[in-house]
């Protein structure tokens, strides 16, 4: 009896120690039911998952150097938009992020949307963002290339959804209009569905 119970506790570890080991987009968590119906066409790429994954939630910091995690917004929808300075495709996209920050980030609302650069040099970023004249962007950095190590973020824009948990939803990768007007409803659908995580996923 111990030894069979010595077995199912040594099996248990080593699937443990290799979740542990596993990039954490790769792991699965939670099921997520039938994704939403009713997508903006500006979004028809993106992809919502049926089985939550796992994302990066540390190692960020902000543009005055402390460092941040996304673990503050528990309980919300988080949408991740990762850019890159260098990028023409993420300054054509940053207009649209600070029009998404204004409308969701904000006391009481399920939504928060936040940047985070693939630059690592903060003092270079500053300067771009300024230059740029987007000074109210709510932006991070990653200064030891965590995204780059765990997620598929050679093309930017990318970006993430993530639930109540903290967990991966869905991501779309490459440019998307999300100044559209129908993108605001749609992510107030995906907040009512993930924002909470103790209400069971629909079937």
């Amino acid at each position: 009896m111990f030894k069979k119970a010595l077995i199912a506790l040594s099996l248990c570890v080593g699937i443990q120690s290799a979740m542990a080991a596993m990039p954490p987009f790769n792991q699965k968590y939670e099921a997520n039911g039938k994704p939403i119906a009713e997508k903006p066409a500006v979004a028809r790429d993106f992809i919502e998952f049926r089985t939550t994954r796992g994302f990066v939630n540390d190692g960020f910091k902000s543009l005055d150097g402390k460092p941040m995690s996304l673990d503050q917004f528990k309980g919300k929808l988080v949408v991740v938009d990762v850019w890159a300075s260098w990028s023409e495709s993420c300054l054509r996209n940053i207009p649209n992020q600070l029009l998404l920050q204004k409308r969701f980030n904000k006391e009481g609302s399920k939504v928060q949307v936040i940047s985070i650069a693939l630059d690592t040099k903060p003092k270079r970023l500053n300067k771009f963002i300024k230059k740029h004249n987007a000074t109210e962007l709510l932006t991070w950095y990653d200064p030891d290339k965590i995204l780059y190590a765990h997620l598929p973020v050679d093309v930017t824009p990318s970006t993430f959804v993530l639930d109540g948990n903290g967990h991966l939803i869905g991501f779309v990768r490459g440019y998307i209009d999300w100044s559209d007007p129908a993108v605001p409803p749609y992510f107030e659908k995906l907040a009512e569905k993930y924002a909470d995580r103790t209400k069971k996923a629909k079937k």
